[in-house]
């Protein structure tokens, strides 16, 4: 491995948890090379640091260690975020690949069968409507693999799976991801409001909308754009619960996937606003998973999603 510049604080001093073993061979440690590749999958010291829980000094110091021991340069920050060097474009090939063979020793090795864990990812506007579904599907159907989930909108679950944090992921697909999917269905799109709530004549359409522009927010003010009907984002939240609170109070209308509006949220009756488009939706999985053994739980899985009953109108 070729590599950058010398840094001249690449000494490493023996010493109590040192990774310098008698013969020499410096060990990396894998929690270092965790950060880094979430801060490269994430773009930001800042939300590797909500990933794992820590600190952004933590963060900071995880990085410098491991330069340290590298005797390189592996990250320029920027305005834009963070860039990688030659070096650390390298040593990110690398550490993708020794997670990969670390996670796999642990979740198959020891003399003893051991439960495997699997790690699940799911949107956040889903949680309310199928969370309790698949835990009730994976107690039927057993196996050796504890399961644990993390919601979280389909951009971040993509980089999770990347990055080798989920092994699993149920997401909206663009046609990027699409190849490479387990399973694919169409879900669709619909405008929600508050019962009472009335959009008068003339008035410009009021969105509950994401800060981050989830695709249901995108794929709404499309179709206002297409249809030359003004609109003005009247809330913004990153937080699931709050978007529907407040369209529930009637401060406008939010864009959801009809298998999970719940009450006391209801269908805009045909006809008011422009009809909103289907969107794709789509399992992913880690590329070094062995989707085979897993196959039961994925299928109950798409189970879950495709087959949530929608809530008429």
């Amino acid at each position: 491995m070729r590599k950058g510049r010398q840094r001249n604080d690449d000494v490493i001093e023996t010493e109590a948890g040192s990774e310098t073993t008698p013969t020499g061979i410096t060990n990396i440690p894998t929690d270092l090379l965790r950060t880094f590749v979430a801060i490269c999958e994430l773009g930001s010291f800042t939300k590797a640091a909500h990933l794992f829980d820590l600190t952004q000094p933590a963060v900071s110091a995880h990085m410098r260690r491991l330069e340290s021991m590298i005797g390189a340069d592996l990250i320029e920050k920027s305005l834009s975020g963070v860039t990688l060097t030659e070096c650390g474009a390298e040593v990110l090939r690398y550490a993708r690949r020794m997670l990969t063979i670390n996670d796999q020793i642990v979740s198959g090795g020891g003399l003893q069968a051991q439960e495997q864990v699997v790690r699940l990812g799911i949107p956040n506007l889903y949680a309310p409507t199928v969370l309790a579904r698949i835990l009730r599907e994976r107690a039927a159907i057993g196996g050796e693999y504890r399961l644990q989930v993390r919601c979280d909108h389909s951009r971040g679950l993509l980089r999770s799976v990347r990055s080798g944090y989920l092994e699993i992921a149920v997401m909206f697909a663009s046609e990027t991801e699409l190849d490479h999917a387990l399973a694919t269905w169409a879900e669709d799109l619909v405008w929600v409001k508050a019962p009472d709530f009335v959009l008068k004549p003339g008035d410009p359409v009021p969105l509950v909308s994401s800060p981050n522009l989830l695709l249901p927010d995108r794929a709404g003010m499309a179709v206002l754009e297409e249809a030359g009907r003004r609109y003005e984002i009247v809330f913004t939240a990153f937080d699931t619960l709050a978007r529907r609170a407040a369209a529930a109070a009637g401060l406008g209308y939010f864009a959801l996937p009809r298998s999970v509006v719940t009450p006391p949220l209801v269908i805009e009756e045909p006809g008011v606003l422009p009809d909103l488009p289907q969107v794709t939706m789509a399992i992913i999985a880690r590329d070094d998973l062995d989707t085979t053994a897993l196959a039961p739980l994925i299928a109950r899985i798409e189970s879950v999603f495709t087959h949530s009953p929608p809530l008429s109108p």
